[in-house]
């Protein structure tokens, strides 16, 4: 972890709102955020600061490219990265498939604060082989 004692996280939720909300309360538990609205802003600042990120922090449904294929791409260029997804409805088989495919974990929308931190963390620390 290089960018603050807890980690960096990439955060790509196109909701300002909770976007926002996410950010300052992992900004307060210690985390570094980096932060994009679309998936392809999150693919660009994955590209730019990818030795910073630990943690692709994304929702499933988001424009121009979906949380499964940013972190698709972002994985293609960096393994090593860990991936977190929040999401209010997705189908089983996607929910498979991210798991088997990307080693991803789930955060089902909405979410409490201590939850959503405990799931951060674990991500951070699983190591990446893991699947949650």
């Amino acid at each position: 972890m290089t960018d603050s004692a807890r980690g960096c996280v990439l955060l790509v939720e196109d909701d300002d709102q909770v976007r926002s909300m996410i950010r300052m309360f992992l900004t307060s538990s210690g985390y570094s955020v980096l932060e994009a609205r679309t998936g392809q802003e999150g693919l660009d600042v994955a590209e730019n600061e990818a030795n910073r990120i630990d943690l692709l922090l994304s929702d499933m449904l988001l424009p121009e490219l979906s949380g499964f294929d940013l972190a698709q791409k972002v994985l293609e260029r960096s393994p090593q990265m860990k991936v977190l997804f929040m999401t209010g409805y997705v189908e089983g088989d996607i929910v498979q498939r991210c798991i088997s495919e990307l080693g991803a974990s789930f955060l089902d929308k909405p979410f409490q604060n201590n939850v959503l931190l405990s799931r951060v963390q674990e991500a951070i620390a699983r190591p990446k082989n893991e699947v949650a």
